[in-house]
């Protein structure tokens, strides 16, 4: 595998599972050094399959921390690049959404919620991120927005799709003021992609809404590997004229 990434450090929040911990370990076998930030436990299962997983621990740090806490932000940080370096790659991958319901019956805390993890976190990581980016003029910052903040998804709240939107917005605004100091912000939306936590909620589901993978031209879903890949791509040298992008990657079901 080509060492894509040999020398650079990376951040990746949300990277104990899904298309977090895809993007990690390929960040890892490709010759980063990663930082990951998420709020599962040292000893946990997720935890302890990465650090096995991992073609190179010793490039590896992991930090328990709620990305939503500008102080445990900054504790993680601290010690993640102390040891590695300043970020040349942030990844804002943590998030989760929530079943589609009517506005009326969506309380303050729910919307709160959703807002702070899936938006909320990627400003106080990014702005943390970002003075060192400035000083050394090179950065790479990508945001994993959804396919639900492109077009209305039937199954994924209101809130989600809320936040998903507005680090649309994020994305393409900092990107602008970024470009003249060397950094590049672009972001993808992933469709219906099979994480373990997406498979297992779609095998729980009614045979209607099993059949939603139909409606995908590709009739199939993505893998957590194949977002991954576009992430790499966006987070390399090769991509060095590319900012304020969304890279939509859902298998041909939105086309914008």
């Amino acid at each position: 595998m080509e060492q894509r990434f040999k020398d650079r450090t990376a951040v990746v929040t949300g990277g104990a599972n899904g298309i977090g911990r895809a993007t990690v370990l390929r960040l890892l076998h490709e010759g980063a050094s990663v930082i990951v930030l998420d709020k599962a436990g040292e000893e946990s299962q997720p935890v302890q399959a990465l650090r096995r997983e991992s073609s190179a621990e010793q490039r590896l740090v992991y930090c328990q921390a709620d990305v939503t806490s500008r102080e445990q932000i900054m504790t993680a940080l601290e010690h993640g690049t102390g040891r590695f370096g300043p970020a040349d790659i942030l990844v804002n991958n943590a998030g989760y959404g929530a079943p589609s319901k009517p506005i009326e019956r969506v309380d303050r805390s729910e919307w709160d919620e959703l807002i702070a993890v899936n938006l909320t976190s990627v400003f106080l990581v990014t702005q943390l991120v970002l003075p060192s980016m400035r000083a050394r003029r090179f950065g790479r910052v990508v945001n994993l927005s959804s396919g639900a903040g492109r077009a209305p998804s039937p199954n994924l709240s209101l809130v989600y799709a809320t936040a998903k939107a507005g680090l649309l917005g994020l994305t393409r605004k900092l990107a602008h003021e970024e470009a003249e100091n060397g950094i590049t912000v672009n972001a993808v939306a992933p469709g219906t992609i099979f994480t373990d936590r997406v498979r297992t909620r779609f095998e729980q589901n009614t045979p209607e809404q099993a059949a939603s993978l139909h409606k995908i031209p590709m009739k199939r879903p993505g893998t957590a590997e194949e977002v991954a890949s576009s992430i790499l791509f966006l987070a390399s040298d090769e991509a060095s004229y590319i900012t304020g992008t969304v890279t939509d990657i859902n298998g041909g079901r939105y086309m914008g």
